[in-house]
C-alpha cells in the first residue's frame, strides 16, 4: 500500500512538471497568434484606410476639376454679358440712326412731292405765264432746265437716302444675328453652369461621405494598431522570459522587395572596384524609400545603424538558427525585441553604409555560417 501511494504521488509529480514545462509554451503561442492576429486585422483596416484614402485624393481632384470648370464658365458668361451689352448697345444707336434716316426719306419724299407738285402746275396751268414772264426764249429754256434739275436733284436724294437706308438696315441685320448667336451662347452656358453646379454639389456630397469614413477608419486603424502593439508588447516579454526563439517558426520563405524582383549582384564571388570578393548575400536594386518586407516571422534582433558597411540594417531572429539581414536601409520601421510577422514592413530601401545606390542587400544565415538565399525566397 505505501509502495503504491509512492507511485501515484511520483506520476502526480511528473505531470505537474509537465504542466509547469508546457504552460510558457502554451502561453507563448497563444500570445504568438493573438499577435498574428491584431497584425493581421491591422493589415486589414490599412488596406481599407489607403483605398479610401485613395478615393478621397481622386474625389477631391474631382471637385478640383469641377471647380475649375464653373470657373471658366462664369468667366466665360460674364464675358458674354459684356458683349451683350455692347451689341445690344450698338443695336439700339442703329436702330435709333435708321429711325432718323427713315424720317429724313419722308420728309425729303413729301418735299419732293410738293415740289412735283408745283412744278407741275406750274407747267400744266401756268405755262403761258411763264412763257409772259421771261424776256427770251433763251430764259423760258434756262427756266424749265432750271426746273428739270430740280427734280432730278431731289430724285438722286432720295435715291441716295435709300442705299443709306439699306446699308443701315443691312448693318441692323448683321447686330440682330450677332445679339442672336450671343444670347444662344449664353443660354447654353447657363445650362452648363447649372449642370456643373449639380456635379459639385454631387461630388461635395461623396466627398464629405468619404471624409467621415476616412475619419472613422483612422480611429478603427488607431484602435488596431494599439492593440496590435499591445499584443506585440505581450509577446516580447514572453520572449524575454523564456529566452527567445527555440525552434525554426517554419513555413515558406517570401521575397523581401515585392514590387522589385530584379537582382543586380547575387550571392558569392565577384569582382567590384577591381578586387575579386566573397558576396554574403543578394542585391535588390529598388527607388528610395520602397517598403522592405519581413521574409518570415520572427523576432528583430538588431536595428541599427552600422557605418563600417551596412548602414541602417535589421537583423530577425526565426529561431532555429536561421536569421536574415536587410542591409544600406533608408529608413527602419521596428526596433530591436519587436516580433514580426511574415509581409510586416520592416524598413525602406535606400542607399547608407558603403553603396553605391539606392538597394536592399539581403542574408540569410543559418547557424551564423552565410548561406545563398535565392533558394529560400524563390
Amino acid at each position: 500500500m505505501e509502495k503504491k501511494l509512492t507511485r501515484i504521488i511520483a506520476a502526480v509529480l511528473v505531470v505537474l512538471m509537465l504542466a509547469t514545462a508546457l504552460v510558457p509554451v502554451l502561453a507563448s503561442a497563444n500570445a504568438q497568434e493573438d499577435y498574428e492576429n491584431a497584425q493581421a486585422e491591422l493589415n486589414r483596416i490599412e488596406k481599407e484606410l489607403n483605398s479610401i484614402k485613395d478615393t478621397k485624393k481622386k474625389q477631391q481632384q474631382e471637385k478640383a476639376n469641377t471647380q475649375k470648370q464653373v470657373n471658366l464658365v462664369k468667366s466665360q458668361l460674364s464675358s458674354l454679358n459684356t458683349q451683350i451689352a455692347t451689341t445690344s448697345q450698338e443695336l439700339a444707336e442703329k436702330q435709333a440712326e435708321l429711325d432718323e434716316k427713315k424720317v429724313e426719306i419722308y420728309e425729303t419724299d413729301e418735299l419732293f412731292k410738293s415740289k412735283l407738285k408745283a412744278m407741275y402746275i406750274r407747267r400744266s396751268g401756268n405755262m403761258v405765264a411763264t412763257a409772259l414772264a421771261v424776256d427770251t426764249f433763251s430764259e423760258m429754256l434756262t427756266a424749265v432746265n432750271t426746273l428739270s434739275n430740280i427734280s432730278q436733284a431731289d430724285t438722286a436724294l432720295l435715291q441716295k437716302l435709300n442705299e443709306e437706308k439699306k446699308e443701315i438696315e443691312a448693318v441692323e441685320a448683321e447686330i440682330e444675328e450677332k445679339l442672336a448667336q450671343l444670347e444662344a451662347s449664353r443660354e447654353k452656358q447657363q445650362a452648363k453652369q447649372t449642370e456643373l453646379a449639380g456635379l459639385l454639389q454631387k461630388v461635395n456630397s461623396q466627398l464629405s461621405a468619404t471624409e467621415a469614413e476616412e475619419a472613422a477608419a483612422q480611429a478603427a486603424y488607431e484602435e488596431a494598431k494599439k492593440a496590435r502593439d499591445d499584443a506585440q508588447e505581450e509577446l516580447r516579454k514572453e520572449f524575454a522570459a523564456s529566452g527567445g526563439l527555440d525552434g525554426f517558426v517554419g513555413g515558406d520563405w517570401m521575397w523581401p522587395v515585392p514590387t522589385n524582383t530584379y537582382i543586380s549582384s547575387g550571392y558569392g564571388y565577384r569582382n567590384i572596384f577591381g578586387y575579386r570578393e566573397f558576396h554574403t548575400g543578394i542585391d535588390i536594386p529598388a527607388p528610395e524609400k520602397t517598403p522592405i518586407k519581413a521574409t518570415n516571422s520572427g523576432v528583430v534582433t538588431v536595428a541599427s545603424y552600422q557605418s563600417t558597411g551596412y548602414g541602417n540594417r535589421i537583423i530577425v531572429d526565426h529561431g532555429g538558427g536561421y536569421k536574415s539581414l536587410y542591409a544600406h536601409c533608408h529608413s527602419l520601421a521596428v526596433k530591436v525585441g519587436d516580433y514580426v510577422v511574415q509581409g510586416d514592413t520592416i524598413a525602406y530601401v535606400g542607399s547608407t553604409g558603403l553603396s553605391t545606390g539606392n538597394h536592399l542587400h539581403f542574408e540569410i544565415r543559418v547557424n551564423d555560417q552565410y548561406v545563398d538565399p535565392t533558394p529560400y525566397v524563390r
